[in-house]
């Protein structure tokens, strides 16, 4: 599943034949006690992708979550709701994700992020950011993901994998599903790409 949304993100970053203006996009993500997680993932456009989107997928959301929902199968977006602010040419879509942490043999929850090196910033107890830009999409999108833990949760450590790769660890209560954060950052490069290639292919 990690390979598959990478590798639909890199299509939609393959079939460009030029840049596209750069994109900021924001990530927010508050884990509750159960390892499920509330998102929402926002971006700001210029003009004309702000256009292309709408004409594309921003006048249909209905349309845009069965697209969503077609390329992760194997995962259930609940309560997906998309908010457009046309003054502002931005959109928010937000949506509960059932089991996004993980337990190891151990009994310690794990939030991955699949990045050697991730850039992570603690900003308080609890709370973390993680800047990226992805390679799938040619550094055109910046991704910033805010972290939120919740009050069970303790003893969070940055550690790596047997890949190298950074996780968290945490203490808490017991599981109840399973998941992982590049989940939720392949949404947000599925929807950073889909803008890329409406904007390049139409214009």
């Amino acid at each position: 599943m990690k390979n598959r949304i990478l590798s639909l993100a890199f299509l939609f970053a393959a079939a460009c034949t030029a840049r596209a203006q750069d994109m900021q996009q924001k990530i927010d993500m508050a884990i509750n006690g159960l390892g499920d997680a509330t998102i929402s993932v926002s971006m700001t456009l210029a003009a004309q992708q702000w256009q292309m989107w709408n004409q594309n997928f921003g006048n249909d959301p209905a349309a845009l979550k069965r697209d969503m929902e077609r390329s992760m199968p194997a995962y259930f977006l609940e309560d997906f709701k998309l908010e457009k602010q046309d003054m502002e040419r931005s959109f928010t879509i937000s949506l509960k994700a059932p089991g996004i942490c993980k337990v190891d043999k151990k009994g310690r929850w794990i939030l991955e992020t699949d990045q050697k090196n991730a850039q992570i910033t603690e900003l308080s107890e609890g709370k973390y950011m993680m800047v990226q830009s992805p390679k799938e999409l040619g550094g055109a999108v910046q991704q910033t993901t805010m972290i939120t833990f919740p009050a069970e949760a303790s003893d969070i450590k940055l550690e790596k994998d047997a890949f190298g790769k950074t996780i968290f660890k945490f203490e808490m209560g017991a599981p109840t599903s399973a998941g992982s954060l590049l989940l939720w950052i392949g949404l947000g490069l599925l929807l950073a790409g889909a803008i890329w290639l409406v904007v390049v292919l139409f214009r």
